[in-house]
């Protein structure tokens, strides 16, 4: 004989009750992962432009000090543009600028006459200034990215421009 104490049932609001939590547990758990992943693609994103901008400038930065000799290293202003011109033999010179969204490094011939994108890209950006101070015999260099976010450096000559 069947009694109240020996009939296991269960009603639909427990089954729901758990459900319902169940739901509610999975959709806060995906929204926490999804939140976390969109911080590390922000995190990983601004640690490669800030390792791209940092290799640039120690690349430029080896450039000037191995050709760090007296009247080697100059400024000079072609086809409108200003370049930091580093003469690499009596008639070669490679120049660095920025030109069409790119900062360009160009190794030429004195006596060749150059178009501006003929230069290698190094790095993709939003601009490039140098200032060349003969005074104090170094040369700043300012990045800009392309969000608008600015990085400089300074190398120093040691033998005086």
């Amino acid at each position: 004989m069947l009694t109240k104490s020996n009939v296991s049932g269960f009603t639909l609001i427990p089954v729901l009750f758990v459900l319902t939590l169940f739901l509610l547990l999975s959709a806060l758990s995906v929204s926490v992962i999804m939140a976390g992943s969109a911080v590390h693609e922000k995190i990983s994103a601004d640690m490669d432009a800030n390792y791209e901008r940092r290799v640039t400038f120690s690349y430029f930065a080896t450039k000037i000090r191995q050709n760090d000799k007296t009247g080697i290293i100059s400024v000079e202003k072609k086809h409108g543009v200003d370049m930091i011109a580093i003469k690499e033999s009596e008639s070669e010179t490679t120049y660095i600028y920025y030109f069409d969204g790119y900062v360009r490094e160009l190794f030429v011939d004195d006596d060749t006459a150059f178009e501006l994108d003929w230069g290698e890209g190094i790095i993709q950006a939003g601009g490039f200034d140098f200032d060349f101070d003969e005074n104090k015999n170094e040369i700043k260099m300012s990045l800009t990215d392309q969000s608008g976010e600015v990085q400089s450096t300074k190398v120093y000559l040691r033998s005086g421009g």
